[in-house]
């Protein structure tokens, strides 16, 4: 058993231990200077990602997060504060949305340096004033400090705000929105932009770094607008609030989790999804898409769930599928149900797993909703892919009618001209698992966009063959026109 010397050694050297940590790493630092602090795993990821920008391997970094996920207090609080006391001769300047928001960051920093902690960790940054008897001539007040006997300083403006005189050595921009209405604002956006232009940037040299940290709301908002012009520049880090994908090493989540979920539980994530999904998939996705370019937004579409119909009958089962072209791309099929002369859209596939595994999957679509006609588009591989169902099909005991199809119009143009009809005449669930197929497919036909590349067209050009098929074979079946 310990003795009270050697229980006090002992705490002595595990507070040792954690000043030294809290010179090492961002969340140490902010672990010891704000004890009640809550960590969550994105954090750590995230404060990685600073540590890297703060010792020089990352010389631009954005970082998009979701709203009150803990983004401002790392970035705008902790970060300019341990960069000053590593280094108290750097110039620092922070940007935020205007002027009495970006001052109450240089008062939190102002307050983090003047507390007994963080003179613990860093000895050399000092601030006039709060009991140190520095020279009255080193400036501080609500917007801006100078480090006592050292070049460095921490300026925080309004973006619109002036920089003259001022070199910077690295620029931080937190939010230079306050929110939706003045980031879909065209003149917003500019005025935004053309502050960044003629302001900000003109205030760096060679070696200055910027950060900018954002939720996205536009797709040409600021981080939108400087990526497309130099997206090599910059290193991207993006926390979506929902995870998409597989994991991965920057985000080893499951598919499906949430980013905080004590914070902001799945449930409430996707009660807010439910609510606005074009909203949702910019602000907490960080997925932009302009609403008024969407070929098919998902406030225009016809939504039903399958007890809404599971006494009526169906005059005709119809299936259509499209092979994925590309690697990445997804192979989509779509079951539809002609009930009361509209299209019901009752089931999919929607993957980018390989032909071994969506092969044996349509097989048992086919046999499960035995479809009156199955439309396959048959250029490249289709001609062969089908003639293989066709034969699989028939080994299963059943016989399904193909409709190999080979088209060569333009496919935009396609789907541009059966849209109206697919919004007037197409049913689509609202029922499915939130990491279903069905969902992944109602996200990628919502997020196509009449303008712009979009990384993905298969949910929307399936819809469109699936339209082509009632058109030429059922349009007396149905109210289409």
């Amino acid at each position: 058993m310990l003795t009270d010397n050697e229980l006090f050694e002992l705490e002595d050297l595990l507070k040792l231990e954690q000043i030294d940590n809290a010179k090492e790493s961002l969340i140490d630092f902010t672990k010891w200077t704000f004890s009640n602090y809550e960590i969550s795993d994105h954090h750590r990821r995230y404060a990685n990602a600073l540590d890297k920008f703060s010792n020089g391997e990352i010389k631009n970094l954005m970082v998009f997060m979701p709203p009150q996920h803990g983004k401002s207090e790392l970035c705008s609080r902790r970060l300019p504060a341990k960069l000053l006391g590593d280094n108290p001769e750097l110039r620092i300047a922070l940007a935020s949305y205007n002027h009495s928001f970006a001052s109450k960051f240089n008062r939190d920093v102002q307050r983090i340096i003047d507390s007994e902690e963080y003179k613990q960790v860093y000895l050399e940054t000092r601030l006039t004033g709060k009991g140190f008897r520095g020279d009255s001539n080193w400036l501080r007040n609500s917007e801006e400090f100078e480090v006592v006997n050292h070049r460095g300083s921490f300026i925080t403006v309004g973006v619109g705000g002036g920089l003259t005189g001022r070199p910077v050595d690295i620029g931080i921009i937190d939010d230079p929105y306050k929110d939706a209405a003045d980031a879909w604002s065209p003149t917003i956006r500019q005025n935004v932009q053309d502050w960044y232009d003629t302001v900000f940037k003109t205030r760096l040299h060679n070696e200055s770094q910027q950060l900018i940290t954002l939720t996205r709301w536009h797709q040409d908002d600021l981080a939108g607008t400087i990526l497309k012009r130099e997206k090599e520049n910059w290193y991207v880090v993006i926390f979506p609030a929902i995870k998409i994908g597989p994991p991965t090493e920057e985000d080893p989540r499951e598919e499906g989790t949430a980013l905080w979920e004590s914070k902001h539980s799945l449930e409430r994530l996707l009660a807010i999804k439910r609510q606005n999904s074009h909203v949702f998939e910019s602000m907490y996705q960080q997925n932009p898409k302009p609403a008024e370019g969407l070929l098919f937004s998902i406030d225009e579409l016809n939504r039903f769930t399958m007890a809404d119909i599971k006494d009526k009958n169906s005059n005709g089962i119809i299936a259509a599928i499209d092979l994925a072209d590309k690697g990445e791309d997804f192979y989509c099929m779509l079951i539809g149900s002609i009930i009361e002369r509209n299209v019901y859209i009752i089931d999919c596939i929607f993957t980018q797993e390989p032909v071994e595994k969506t092969e044996p999957l349509t097989i048992g679509m086919l046999d499960k909703y035995s479809p009156n006609i199955c439309r396959i588009e048959s250029n490249g591989a289709g001609e062969m892919y089908c003639r293989s169902l066709k034969k699989k099909c028939r080994e299963n005991g059943f016989y399904i009618h193909f409709d190999p199809v080979f088209t060569t119009s333009n496919k935009e143009t396609r789907m541009l001209l059966s849209s109206g009809q697919i919004k007037e005449n197409f049913y689509f669930r609202s029922d499915y698992h939130y990491n279903s197929q069905y969902a992944k497919f109602m996200d990628n036909l919502t997020g196509y966009t009449l303008q712009g590349k979009n990384e993905h067209d298969d949910a929307p050009d399936t819809a469109t063959a699936l339209m082509d098929v009632i058109l030429k074979k059922f349009r007396n079946r149905t109210n289409i026109k």
